[in-house]
């Protein structure tokens, strides 16, 4: 996969998607194409040449993963699914397909046979968190690689998880801990966006808001070339998110 090839295609209208919370999270997300960026330069990596993508919601994650050979987008809800079906549908190695993880491996995610799974922001809605990691370790060849990133920090968690869904946050070693219990063997991971932390808290916690407002969410994404340049410098301890990357043991 050449992983210094972007292909982004435009973003989401709010319009286009169901007026609740988390569609039209999606839909703002989907402006902010340095963030998104940034999520994938993280995991991009760990990536190989075929690809699921667990929960790909409206291709804001999926527009980078394009010159792969094969991409599996596992989307089960019905509107998203037609979104991505439209906005990908001049991509033939973009297969769209209704399957939830929890009933994978299938006819259109079949086991051991891929490089890579990728879950992102996604994993903190399933109710068997632990069930969800061992169907994304049955679909990885011998050398494949479970990816996945989740909203960090349980301190945070506030009336924004809430409306969004969110049923958990993780730490670095509790995310490890669900990779073990999964048969999965961590093998990287780290936190991400230390300013988003502390963002989310002063909207979620103190504000208690319930939706992401998109002015200031577009004013953070300009941001993010400096955040994320500091960040591949210095480490931090702490994030808005946290990753882990795992093999089959």
């Amino acid at each position: 996969m050449d992983k210094d090839s972007h292909l982004p295609v435009a973003p989401v209208e709010t319009k286009d998607l169901p007026p609740d919370a988390v569609s039209q999270s999606l839909a703002i997300i989907s402006t902010l194409y340095h963030y998104n960026l940034w999520i994938y330069d993280v995991v991009r990596d760990h990536l190989g040449p075929t690809v699921v993508e667990v929960g790909a919601g409206v291709g804001n994650i999926t527009q980078f993963l394009l010159n792969a050979e094969r991409v599996v987008c596992l989307e089960p809800f019905g509107p998203y699914r037609d979104y991505l079906t439209q906005r990908f549908a001049k991509h033939l190695n973009v297969e769209i397909s209704p399957c939830r993880i929890e009933e994978c491996p299938s006819e259109d995610a079949e086991p051991g046979g891929f490089h890579s799974v990728v879950c992102l922001n996604v994993l903190e809605h399933i109710d068997d968190d632990v069930e969800a990691l061992r169907r994304m370790g049955r679909l990885l060849r011998p050398d494949g690689r479970a990816i996945v990133l989740v909203p960090a920090l349980p301190c945070l968690y506030g009336q924004m998880d809430r409306a969004m869904g969110h049923l958990r946050r993780y730490t670095l070693s509790s995310l490890r801990r669900a990779f073990h219990a999964a048969g999965l063997k961590p093998v990287w991971g780290r936190y991400m966006n230390l300013p988003g932390a502390l963002g989310w808290w002063w909207q979620g916690r103190v504000l208690k808001r319930s939706q992401l407002s998109a002015s200031k969410a577009r004013l953070f994404n300009r941001l993010v070339p400096i955040f994320s340049a500091l960040e591949r410098l210095v480490p931090v301890p702490l994030g808005q998110s946290v990753v882990v990357v795992g093999r089959q043991l």
